[in-house]
């Protein structure tokens, strides 16, 4: 029962802090709602996975992006956008302590008081297939090294 524990603390926690996580926990995985959390982003530049990106920068963390990402191309090139822009944080069994789920509690909130330095993506090689696990991203701006500079103001080059 050690991961769904988990799982409710980080939500509960996250949501307490404002973060906008789904509600009531489930027993997968800890999700953010990444349109909430990055509402200047539009859904044209992948919020969710801006959000596993910059959360990765910030915390060496890794979430699963579920949005547009993860969905298909129409048959005439256009993104089919996601009903919802989710990262996944997954909690396996036995493997997390408490102290680490603390430790995503504390870099989520971090980056949710950052949220504004965070900006979008683009594909720069998109296979027909599996294109969220073979593709290829870059930032639409500078705005990685904007949030590590900012990261490294707030705590040093403690990554």
């Amino acid at each position: 029962s050690q991961s769904p524990s988990f799982i409710e603390y980080a939500v509960t926690e996250l949501d307490k802090l404002g973060v906008p996580v789904v509600t009531p926990a489930g027993a997968l995985g800890c999700h953010i709602d990444a349109g909430g959390f990055l509402p200047h982003v539009p859904q044209s530049e992948y919020p969710a996975g801006s959000l596993a990106a910059a959360l990765f920068i910030v915390s060496g963390i890794r979430g699963m992006e579920r949005g547009t990402i993860s969905s298909v191309r129409d048959t005439e090139g256009n993104d089919v956008l996601a009903d919802v822009e989710l990262l996944r944080l997954a909690f396996p069994r036995r493997v997390f302590t408490l102290s680490q789920t603390m430790y995503v509690v504390d870099r989520v909130n971090w980056l949710y008081k950052n949220r504004d330095l965070v900006g979008g993506l683009v594909f720069t090689e998109e296979p027909e297939v599996l294109r969220f696990f073979n593709g290829r991203l870059k930032p639409t701006s500078d705005w990685p090294a904007k949030l590590l500079a900012k990261f490294k103001q707030d705590f040093g080059d403690s990554l």
